[in-house]
């Protein structure tokens, strides 16, 4: 999915071939959010979709029509973007990258973070180089093959998108071998424990947490799929979260806007899965949830030097996909 604001202020767009239930629901709380607030906002939709009518223009883009002029022409009218994109195939850079070549301003995350993060190796080397506890993952190349339930994923995929679990070793070869996913995937040993995933803002290393959520993720004939969060289903465990997101801002220190990260809480101890440097699911649930606006505390922490981070409550909001 892909989401791009602008106009007198913003662009939004979803890429049209990937507008799940999530990018849905992603996609119209930003624009809830966003048409709040006093900017002009713009957006695209797909032909085959319904539009969404919380913004000020919204553009129909057709079969033959080149999606990425059009989406270029956004950007150009534009005085800021709020992109959504996914990291597979390097979508969410290059659109960042097109975003920066336009000298416009960027509401989310530089482009050496999202190189690194978009990828799960990087995100795994980088994390041990800085001490922050995460999984140990390997190309196929390289795995131990020990007799542990292993898990299976796209190096540079998004969500739960064709990750896959298998009890032991053999049967975990055999997929990957029968799919021929031997260079698109990276193998990491399951770790136990609850799923869990930190909503917060970042900006230049210091990184302000939104929501402590639970995930709900369920394996079914060995594929792994993610059915929504429990926003602030993990509030007990706000200073530990709290801590672990701003090693994390400090590791990757371009990071900025919206960032959520995967953890594992296995008793005391915080295991970071992934970086995810976009909105993630948890956005739609966050405005209840904190009872303030999420767009405008992104947009106010990146763009005024001397915001003042308000109290936010602690609602426990579910989100079902």
């Amino acid at each position: 999915m892909c989401e791009f604001i602008t106009g007198g202020g913003l662009c939004a767009e979803l890429l049209p071939e990937s507008l799940t239930s999530e990018g849905a629901l992603m996609r119209d709380a930003l624009l809830r959010d966003l048409s709040s607030l006093n900017y002009s906002v713009s957006t695209t939709v797909d032909v085959r979709l319904s539009a969404p009518i919380l913004c000020d223009e919204c553009i129909t883009v057709q079969a033959n029509d080149d999606v990425w002029q059009i989406w270029q022409e956004q950007i150009k009218s534009a005085d800021a973007v709020f992109l959504i994109a996914p990291e597979t195939d390097g979508t969410l850079h290059y659109l960042t990258q097109i975003t920066v070549l336009q000298d416009k301003l960027v509401l989310g995350c530089g482009l050496s973070s999202i190189k690194i993060t978009s990828e799960k190796m990087a995100t795994c080397l980088a994390l041990e180089e800085a001490g922050i506890a995460t999984i140990a993952t390997y190309t196929y190349d390289n795995w131990p093959k020990s007799h542990w339930i292993w898990l299976a994923k796209p190096n540079d995929g998004a969500g739960c998108s064709d990750s896959v679990c298998f009890n032991n070793a053999d049967d975990l070869q055999d997929w990957i071998e029968q799919n021929d996913k031997q260079l698109t995937h990276v193998i990491q040993a399951y770790q136990p424990g609850e799923s869990a995933s930190i909503s917060c803002i970042i900006k230049k290393g210091k990184a302000h947490v939104l929501s402590c959520n639970t995930q709900l993720i369920e394996i079914n004939n060995h594929r792994l799929s993610y059915k929504g969060s429990v926003i602030n289903g993990m509030r007990e465990h706000w200073p530990q979260f709290e801590l672990v997101a701003n090693q994390i801002a400090k590791t990757f220190p371009d990071l900025a806007g919206y960032v959520g990260i995967d953890v594992i809480v296995d008793n005391d101890e915080i295991i970071v899965v992934e970086i995810n440097p976009r909105l993630t699911t948890s956005y739609a649930g966050l405005r209840e949830a904190i009872g303030k606006n999420p767009a405008e505390l992104i947009i106010n922490t990146l763009t005024k030097p001397r915001f003042k981070w308000p109290k936010l409550q602690q609602n426990v909001v579910n989100i079902h996909v």
